[in-house]
């Protein structure tokens, strides 16, 4: 070896090794505190060894009620969640409850006064749509001393809740366009977009809703969906959106316009902390797989050439290893020819 180059080796070296502690430091773990937030998993905390649970100071226990009903069976079962009143820390709370869609079980919840007076109700949540789901609320506290989640039958379908403090905070946005959502996802979740009743134009985009319902895709059952659509001309391009529940982030729905497969959508996945990932084992997958307890954003573009002037199809399909799913609010966008253009 070289004199020279046994240097420049050296450096490098050296240069190497002044970077380590930096590198080190970078990769150190850290537990983001959550003082003023608490996942409650009704399942976990009903095992006969049910986990350490740090509840924030404004929360004071967690009890479950069940009622018998004729017969010995359980008629209705209650969450009860008891509060401290301390101020601005929890003057507005954030409530979402998980639950899986089962038909005749729908959560109701119910805010009340220590001396029974009902300050608040919300539900019953859930379509009947046999899939994994998730309702948030805004609660207004002033007064409230315990929170009830109430659901018809053993509680058997309910999954858990999340609760956190609100602040209050000033909010910019454009006066000619919507108003933002009245609250903003801890986990980052992007708010529901309700379908438009009447289309419209702007610079140029053409908007149209072309469902406001809902549909379920199921694995061997009913794999796709189609819609039918007429345009007056093909566009430039365009785009679909979509929203999805029970989404697998690994199996996004594929979408074919007239005939012709375009890929998978794109899928807008939230934090991974979120406790509305719920994973599942399946015999013949090799790790877990994790379906969302919650509605998720999805959109496709497509290619102005793959539409066409009359009557034309876009249809929805399920990937061959996806587990059922729903899709509601199906809304296109068009870019045609603009003046500014």
């Amino acid at each position: 070896m070289t004199l020279p180059l046994f240097k420049t080796l050296l450096s490098r070296l050296l240069m190497l090794a002044a970077l380590v502690p930096v590198l080190a430091s970078a990769q150190e773990m850290r537990h983001q505190p959550t003082p003023f937030s608490v996942w409650l998993d009704f399942k976990a905390l009903a095992s006969p060894k049910p986990p350490k649970v740090s509840l924030p100071i404004w929360l004071e226990s967690l009890q479950s009620d069940a009622v018998e009903g004729p017969g010995g069976q359980i008629a209705r079962t209650t969450f009860r969640l008891r509060f401290r009143p301390l101020g601005e820390l929890n003057r507005d709370l954030l409530l979402r409850v998980l639950f899986d869609d089962v038909k005749g079980r729908s959560p109701v919840v119910t805010g009340w006064t220590e001396t029974g007076t009902k300050v608040f109700e919300h539900g019953p949540f859930g379509a009947g749509l046999n899939l994994p789901t998730s309702a948030s609320l805004t609660l207004p506290m002033l007064g409230v001393s315990y929170v009830d989640i109430a659901v018809p039958g053993d509680g058997g379908n309910m999954r858990g809740a999340f609760l956190s403090s609100l602040r209050r905070g000033e909010t910019l946005y454009s006066l000619d366009f919507a108003t933002p959502a009245d609250v903003n996802d801890a986990f980052d979740n992007l708010p529901s977009i309700p379908p438009a009743a009447d289309d419209s134009l702007l610079f140029g985009r053409v908007r149209a809703t072309i469902d406001a319902g809902i549909v379920t895709l199921i694995p061997r059952e009913t794999i796709r969906q189609t819609w039918e659509f007429e345009l007056a001309a093909a566009p430039l391009v365009a785009v679909v959106s979509f929203e999805i529940l029970n989404a697998d982030p690994l199996s996004p729905l594929e979408v074919v316009v007239n005939d012709q497969l375009l890929g998978p959508a794109a899928m807008r996945t939230p934090d991974l902390a979120d406790p509305g990932y719920l994973g599942v084992y399946r015999p013949l997958d090799r790790g877990v797989r994790f379906r969302y307890a919650g509605w998720l954003q999805c959109q496709k573009a497509i290619p102005g050439a793959a539409l066409q002037q009359g009557i034309n199809k876009i249809e929805l399909r399920l990937p061959g290893e996806a587990g059922p799913v729903a899709v509601r609010s199906l809304d296109l966008q068009l870019k045609t020819h603009w003046q500014n253009f």
